[in-house]
């Protein structure tokens, strides 16, 4: 069996033609233990070669390479075999790339294959009602594999109401999960770079079977770090096996333990395909940490054009930009605080600290403030929250800080309401722009666009 991983970008497929293991031995899942090593120079194929030892699939036409990798076109495979040729000439002799720089970025064209901070925080996907018995074991792999994505600020979207008409022409989710049988890979994805026809996550028949020591959730777990654009991490030079190529940029330094490293490659992995410290810490560099009370660095940076441009990904400077300039300015770090709307409807602390002290506010809100259920801005009121939603009362009552949690967590993806002012769900449902623009379920996007655009274009909130 193959460990299929998502389907990648014509411009940077994994490299084929290491005869030193086989074209299929960094593609198939073995017994633990049973490695390969990359001491021989493998000769340098035709071009014929090259493509013979890509599988096409029938039904879409598409090319897979080292097991799981996705190729577009002809055009595509042959852009790939040009860029083998120039590795070859390039490799050193112990037969490897010479990209030794210190999880890793897929790149296409120099520049990194990944979702944009809108797309990022909502990645709608449906699950074919197709597997039939299968069908529900597959929704919660689907569902466990996204929630260890999400916590790199990753958030992909099970769209339910799409099921039915889960298929490839599907636009009202950026990818589609459906059953295949017969493939020469347990499941197979994407790049974020593939055109929506080709954005699919394949699951094969025989993943429904013994693969142990892997599971369904695990394969799952590594297809989802393709589509959001990370490479398989045995094509570095420090695996001195399975080789693909140099379309990468370094996120972290070499992690044998990767979810996106095959164990057969050399990997260190001998259980399930589970992500690591390092695999979590890379994704955040390209993505962003998670937000925390009163400080989203990543909201921050992408709705100030000037910090964009500033600090780009390097979210600790940004971070400290906020905490020693921004918020001195009036600026939001985050949805939930605004530190000018609290000082404004606390009049104690206008009194305390001055109308403009907004660092004095911030400090009071935490952990004062937070602790005593005060509103912190127009879209996040904490006592609301928890009275609008029974079952969050039900499980956390008073715990303010617990309830802000979930709201950072997942109340704001699920579109709950948050404050007497604003209901996200009903704003992104009575404007069709924003929905053209962000999707029909995507709520962080709807709420920066209230927060920067809307409410100064005069947009109804709420009903």
């Amino acid at each position: 069996m193959r460990l299929s991983s998502w389907s990648r970008p014509s411009h940077a497929v994994w490299r084929i033609g290491l005869a030193a293991i086989g074209f299929v031995g960094c593609d198939t899942i073995e017994t633990p233990g049973a490695e390969h090593s990359n001491s021989a120079r493998p000769a340098v194929l035709t071009y014929e070669e090259f493509r013979a030892s890509a599988y096409q699939e029938p039904d879409t036409g598409v090319f897979i390479v080292d097991g799981d990798t996705l190729v577009e076109d002809e055009a595509g495979l042959r852009e790939i075999y040009q860029d083998y040729l120039e590795d070859q000439q390039s490799t050193s002799a112990d037969g490897l790339g010479t990209k030794r720089a210190p999880l890793i970025v897929n790149t296409v064209g120099g520049a990194d294959d990944r979702w944009a901070y809108i797309r990022q925080r909502s990645i709608p996907y449906c699950v074919s009602t197709t597997f039939g018995s299968n069908y529900n074991a597959v929704v919660s792999a689907m569902h466990q594999a996204a929630a260890a994505w999400h916590q790199v600020n990753v958030y992909l979207q099970h769209r339910s109401d799409q099921d039915g008409n889960c298929n490839a022409s599907n636009n009202n989710v950026i990818f589609d999960v459906r059953p295949v049988s017969g493939q020469p890979y347990l499941a197979r994805a994407f790049f974020p770079n593939n055109t929506r026809v080709n954005r699919n996550v394949l699951i094969d028949a025989s993943s429904f079977g013994n693969i142990a020591p892997y599971t369904l959730p695990g394969i799952l777990r590594h297809e989802l770090g393709h589509t959001i654009g990370f490479r398989h991490e045995h094509t570095r030079p420090e695996s001195r096996a399975c080789f693909e190529d140099n379309n990468w940029r370094a996120l972290t330094g070499y992690d044998a333990a990767s979810v996106m490293h095959y164990p057969q490659c050399n990997g260190t992995n001998r259980g399930d395909l589970n992500l690591t410290a390092s695999d979590i810490g890379g994704a955040n560099s390209l993505y962003g940490p998670l937000g925390e009370p009163g400080v989203d660095t990543v909201f921050y940076v992408n709705n100030y054009s000037d910090l964009r441009a500033a600090f780009g990904n390097n979210w600790t400077a940004a971070r400290d930009h906020w905490l020693n300039y921004g918020i001195n300015e009036g600026r939001r770090g985050s949805a939930d605080f605004d530190a000018a709307y609290y000082l404004s409807i606390h009049p104690d602390l206008v009194a305390a600290y001055g109308a403009n002290n907004y660092a004095a506010a911030y400090k009071h809100w935490l952990p004062y403030g937070l602790n005593e259920g005060r509103r912190s801005s127009r879209e996040f009121d904490v006592r609301y929250y928890l009275n609008a939603n029974p079952d969050l009362k039900a499980a956390y009552g008073n715990n303010y800080a617990a309830a802000l949690n979930h709201w950072l967590s997942e109340g704001l993806y699920e579109g709950r309401r948050a404050s007497a002012d604003f209901d996200v769900a009903y704003y992104l449902s009575t404007h069709a722009d924003l929905q053209a623009a962000f999707g029909a379920t995507n709520y962080p996007a709807a709420l920066d666009h209230w927060i920067f655009y809307g409410r100064a274009e005069g947009r109804r909130g709420a009903p």
